[in-house]
């Protein structure tokens, strides 16, 4: 029993547990900046329902909220919530011919209630998001240097911890979040999914469609010798960025145009459709 409760205390104060934790609650924190964002445009949009249209950034709408009614709205709190000029201009016109109606001063007060909660959120989720890149750095740099701290701390997470991800292949890293499309392709003969979380990654996100699948699998590759370098500590290796970086740019000279797929025969499709016929029976 002792050997079994320091086997606990050791796992638990593992480093990329925390980090999993860390990321986890950053999702967390998105969604819930999401979700009373939403209420607070809904809720204040009775009053000033021009503004919802104006302003994408919930940041800067809780910013405007934050200063009371309409009238009250000076052009000095639209510079301040960071409006370039020609915004500035537009929704000081705006402010003066809005249809919205008269609200309370208790139904504001808990408006601008929803309005502080959504900017401090902002506030714990920037501090999250440093500490994530900082233990990232420090105890995982090899995956931060191929993935990036969030890719990285997002893929770690769904692997459940190092050890487990640094015993995964290559190909399994590849589409860690898109096990969902994976059993659907294994059940219905669809195209298997290219990509899972790495889809976030940068160098694949901007790569052209036809090159993500061969850039996830050379970042997928490079992710999987990161992980075992990690994992024993070996500190970080300069030359798996290098090599990912030439590999991409081999990928994107050779594949610069789409290719043509070939209409398969009827023979072939034929044999698919009985195939699958015989898997239902």
């Amino acid at each position: 029993m002792q050997l079994s409760s320091s086997k606990i205390t050791e796992v638990s104060q593992s480093p990329d547990l925390h980090i999993t934790q860390a990321i986890n609650t950053l999702d967390e924190t998105d969604r819930m900046i999401n979700s009373i964002g939403s209420r607070l445009r809904e809720w204040y949009g009775l009053h000033f329902p021009e503004l919802d249209n104006l302003i994408d950034s919930i940041n800067g709408y809780s910013q405007i909220v934050l200063a009371g009614k309409r009238e009250n709205i000076s052009r000095e709190i639209f510079e301040n919530a960071g409006f370039p000029e020609s915004k500035v201009e537009m929704l000081s016109l705006v402010k003066e011919k809005s249809r919205g109606g008269d609200i309370t001063e208790k139904n504001l007060s808990i408006v601008q209630t929803l309005a502080k909660q959504i900017l401090d959120l902002f506030e714990l989720r920037k501090t999250i998001e440093e500490h994530i890149e900082e233990q990232m750095n420090e105890e995982l740099p090899n995956i931060t240097a191929v993935l990036g701290a969030a890719v990285g701390a997002r893929i770690l997470a769904h692997a459940g911890s190092l050890k487990r991800l640094s015993s995964m292949p290559a190909s399994t890293i590849q589409i860690l979040g898109a096990e969902k499309a994976l059993f659907r392709s294994l059940k219905t003969g669809a195209n298997p999914p290219k990509h899972g979380i790495l889809f976030q990654h940068a160098i694949v996100h901007a790569a052209p469609k036809w090159q993500r699948g061969k850039i996830a699998r050379a970042v997928a590759g490079k992710a999987a010798i990161a992980a075992r370098v990690d994992v024993y500590g070996g500190g970080l290796n300069q030359t798996l960025l290098d090599k990912l970086n030439i590999r991409v740019q081999e990928i994107g000279k050779k594949y610069s145009e789409p290719t043509k797929k070939e209409p398969k025969s009827e023979p072939q499709l034929k044999r698919k459709k009985s195939k699958r016929f015989m898997k239902r029976k």
